[in-house]
């Protein structure tokens, strides 16, 4: 009997460790919380809004599951929604960076109209 009991004992007590409760995820969730501020003030919601949408979503379910104690699967979205939130905050950049470059070539191009006009042959005297 001594032989089966030592094993159950040690299973049991295995099996409760698995299922205790882990420590909540608080750097987690304000992490995710600081870059959902970071993608809000890069102008995601403008331009990356599905990103910026989604780590919004995951860090509400986040927060739903910490506030259910499920702690694993509140850290798990808590790092999703970081990592939306810097993809977020790449493709605002990303979308910044291409409007300065079309100004930029709508302004080249009206100079080099300007140059044209300047330089043709009706306008030297």
């Amino acid at each position: 009997m001594r032989k089966l009991y030592v094993p159950a004992v040690a299973l049991a007590l295995l099996a409760l460790q698995g299922c205790s409760p882990t420590k909540p995820p608080t750097d987690l969730l304000d992490a995710a919380s600081r870059s959902l501020g970071s993608a809000r003030s890069a102008g995601a919601a403008e331009y990356a809004s599905t990103e910026y949408r989604s780590a919004g979503r995951r860090y509400d379910q986040a927060q739903a599951a910490e506030a259910r104690e499920e702690y694993d699967e509140a850290a798990r979205l808590a790092r999703e929604s970081s990592a939306d939130s810097e993809l977020a905050i790449a493709k605002a950049r990303l979308a910044k960076a291409r409007e300065a470059v079309d100004r930029l070539k709508q302004e080249n191009s009206a100079l080099d109209r300007d140059l044209t006009e300047h330089a043709s042959p009706e306008a030297q005297p």
